[in-house]
């Protein structure tokens, strides 16, 4: 959970705006961009998870006193909004309307992907976070690894990213006999679920490989309804896609005897002795090396794909503290409390952008 404003100050009616700087490699293109909408959302089972979508208005100010400039690229390589390589910082400032205290909350960076003009007056440009850089900057030849899991993900990692470790995750060598393909994020994931460990990227734009979420969660924030809460509505939803009920892992080519791990879910509704029947999803990866591993893989792998299917679509007074992975309790009302983890969001960057949304996992 990132800092920012407290719940009495988000639950009230704050003065509520983002600041979206532009930079390219590191020089500062533009100090302020003047959105009049945009979105960021994210959602753990993609690859690049986090996308941001912006509309800027074609001609105007950056800044109060500032000279109104044309905000479309055209065909200039260093304007702000290009996609030549430029990054957007995206932070949320929230203000209290009582106090006049401020607090910022910074939510990432995104690449410029693309940008469209309606000839209407309005720009609308599009980011990923910078996990794209890995996704696009393929390798150029095939390669094996030569040390452990932490330096072959800094090794992988494209020129100039930085690659940080959840303290918890314990580093072991990387097997000789095997090789990486020409993907980075693909290599990158496959570090990630062989650890096993979750791969994000943090708020500067860092590759981040965090320590798998426990079997329990302890929230960090309760939504609730009512005089000072901020949950506006908590429908329910359910699917059986990508809800596993068994995973084996295993070893996918090795110089050695292959070993496998299985896990299964053996109780409660997705119990593979019951008429959910089972469900099955097998992975290998050569950085497996022996049973344990496999072990550990199987049950991270089955307790990512069950703590999605059934999920809570929340809507709230947007809080940019909230990230993926974060352990919430939900209060309705007389309705029994629900707990679980953030596995999809999507928050407004101005004031009038509507609700915040959220998709809680909750354990079956």
């Amino acid at each position: 959970m990132r800092n920012g404003a407290p719940d009495e100050v988000l639950a009230g009616s704050p003065m509520y705006s983002a600041r979206v700087t532009s930079w390219l490699g590191g020089q500062l293109l533009a100090e302020s961009v003047p959105i009049v909408a945009g979105r960021v959302t994210g959602k753990a089972s993609q690859k690049v998870i986090e996308e941001l979508s912006l509309s800027v208005p074609r001609f105007a100010a950056a800044a109060p006193g500032e000279d109104v400039r044309d905000w479309r690229p055209g065909a200039d390589p260093r304007h702000p909004l290009a996609r030549y390589g430029q990054v957007l910082d995206v932070t949320i400032v929230v203000e209290s309307v009582v106090t006049g205290q401020i607090w910022e909350t910074r939510l990432g960076r995104y690449q410029v992907k693309d940008w469209d003009d309606d000839d209407a007056g309005m720009i609308t440009v599009k980011g990923e976070s910078l996990l794209a850089r890995p996704r696009d900057d393929g390798m150029l030849s095939l390669t094996s690894p030569t040390g452990t899991l932490k330096t072959e993900a800094r090794r992988l990692a494209p020129a100039g990213m930085g690659v940080s470790f959840d303290p918890a995750l314990a580093d072991r060598p990387c097997p000789a006999a095997m090789s990486w393909s020409k993907d980075r994020l693909e290599n990158l994931q496959e570090i990630a679920d062989a650890w096993p460990a979750l791969l994000r990227v943090d708020a500067w734009g860092q590759i981040l490989f965090r320590a798998p979420l426990p079997d329990v969660p302890h929230p960090v924030v309760t939504l609730r309804d009512g005089e000072g809460g901020t949950l506006i509505a908590a429908p329910r939803s359910d699917t059986r896609a990508g809800a596993f009920n068994v995973v084996v892992a295993s070893t996918g080519k090795s110089a050695g005897a292959d070993v496998q791990g299985v896990a299964m879910i053996t109780s409660g509704p997705m119990s593979v002795n019951g008429e959910y029947g089972a469900v099955v999803k097998e992975w290998s990866s050569s950085l497996l090396e022996n049973e344990a591993q496999a072990q550990a893989a199987a049950r991270t792998m089955l307790e990512n794909s069950a703590r999605p299917a059934q999920a809570v679509p929340v809507r709230i007074a947007p809080d940019p503290r909230l990230e993926i992975d974060d352990a919430v309790a939900i209060l309705r009302g007389d309705d029994a409390p629900l707990w679980g983890w953030v596995t999809a969001w999507d928050i407004p960057l101005t004031a009038d952008g509507g609700d915040m949304r959220i998709d809680v996992g909750v354990p079956v």
